[in-house]
């Protein structure tokens, strides 16, 4: 246990002294390799094996991929196929703004970049409807994580990959989580706005709504269509995940520079040198993160860390439902604290183990850990998402926290149904 506590330390201090957290992390492995004596020649082979996987190279396409299809101007298509839908609603434009978020984010895989580019395009509407500024910045920076959830994504990548799991029962578990929050944040919007507001006068035209419907699905569909191609060619045994990635990047380009142009008339504001420079510069931090981890997961292995936090726990509890109880806590914790990435290559390797002793299915544990992390993302006192919200909205955190709490009670009722209820997280991965 003290090997656990000294890598634990050694990381927060380096942390706060403002090191970069790869270092952070890759100093504080190689503190206790000294400590307890192991050997460093095992670092070297740790960071080749770290780096040398197929898998990897799936990680800087779907960033390009997801850069490549931000800039494209899918945003608004995808805004305008949501508001077809719920435009008649009262409360609409809050709905919208939620399923808005959650296509977007599935396509592009950043929750930041959700918050900025629909937040800036559905903050006017909202305000122009009566949505008190403050609340709808809670709101948008509350559906900024909710993409992450639906595949494909970035951290159900690295999750995969540093637990040898399958990546597309890691993509599905979270399936469900994320639909149940979309739903819930259009109960609370509506609960909190949508009463409020008179119901339209216009006659429903069957023949209409579905017009409309269809106008807007032919302008959307071009995006929409990029994460049903990646999962009909993996289950179809067309390509593999990482060949996916350069599907993607293909059909992101495709539609970035011609399509959209074509559609909108105009060239994306980035040009390909600027985009191919940010997503190399992501994808290095990444790397840099993998690369660290691994030494890290080297020194776990050899401390056998994992075995001895399980034993520790097992003196106190034998029961699953109290550990879950305290996984769930730490998680939260952390995620408030570390972005999610940072997160899962630094616990995951401690904390799978320990999980499996309880008898929890790693791909259970997967929806866990996700989850909660991205539910830190919306937590203070680091709370990215909420920082990001509050710079789109132009309000001061203070001002938007007592209207985030709807949307953090709601996140702990999914998060306790996902956490006790495995089948909920199951279903789809054991389906397919």
């Amino acid at each position: 246990m003290s090997n656990l506590i000294l890598f634990l330390t050694v990381f927060m201090l380096l942390a706060f002294l403002r090191f970069p957290v790869p270092f952070s992390m890759g100093l504080s492995a190689i503190a206790v390799m000294l400590y307890s004596g192991l050997p460093l020649t095992s670092v070297a082979p740790a960071v080749f094996a770290s780096l040398d996987s197929f898998t990897f190279l799936a990680i800087p396409a779907f960033i390009f991929a997801g850069d490549l299809m931000a800039v494209a101007g899918i945003s608004t298509a995808i805004m305008n196929f949501s508001n077809s839908i719920f435009g008649r609603l009262r409360g609409a434009v809050g709905a919208v703004t939620v399923v808005t978020s959650l296509l977007f984010g599935a396509i592009t895989g950043s929750s930041l970049a959700t918050i900025t580019g629909i937040g800036g395009m559905m903050l006017p509407e909202m305000l122009k409807h009566g949505y008190d500024r403050k609340y709808s910045t809670a709101l948008i920076s509350a559906c900024g994580f909710l993409g992450i959830l639906i595949p494909p994504s970035i951290p159900g990548i690295i999750y995969a990959m540093m637990s040898g799991t399958n990546l597309m029962k890691v993509w599905l578990c979270t399936v469900t989580p994320g639909i149940f929050l979309g739903i819930s944040f259009i109960l609370i919007n509506y609960f909190t706005y949508g009463r409020k507001q008179e119901k339209t006068k216009e006659n429903f035209q069957l023949s209409l709504y579905f017009g409309g419907i269809g106008k807007s699905f032919k302008e959307s569909i071009i995006a929409l269509l990029m994460p049903v191609i990646i999962f009909y060619g993996i289950y179809g045994g067309v390509f593999t995940p990482t060949e996916a990635g350069a599907v993607a990047v293909f059909y992101g380009l495709i539609i970035g520079w011609i399509f959209m142009p074509l559609i909108k008339k105009n060239w994306p504001e980035k040009k390909i040198k600027t985009l191919v420079e940010d997503s190399a510069i992501s994808s290095a931090s990444i790397a840099m993160l993998m690369v660290f981890a691994a030494v890290a997961g080297r020194m776990i292995t050899f401390t056998r860390i994992p075995e001895v936090l399980t034993n520790t726990l097992l003196s106190v509890t034998d029961s699953q439902f109290v550990f879950l109880l305290i996984l769930n806590v730490l998680l939260i914790i952390v995620g408030m604290f570390l972005e999610t990435n940072t997160s899962i290559l630094l616990l995951g390797p401690i904390l799978i183990p320990v999980a499996t002793s309880f008898g929890v299915d790693p791909i259970h544990f997967a929806a866990i850990m996700l989850l909660n992390l991205e539910i830190g993302m919306v937590t203070p006192p680091f709370a990215a998402n909420l920082f990001v919200g509050c710079k789109v909205g132009k309000v001061t955190l203070d001002e938007v926290l007592p209207h985030m709490i709807p949307f953090w009670i709601a996140c702990l009722i999914v998060l306790l149904i996902v956490t006790y209820v495995p089948s909920v997280v199951l279903f789809l991965p054991n389906l397919f």
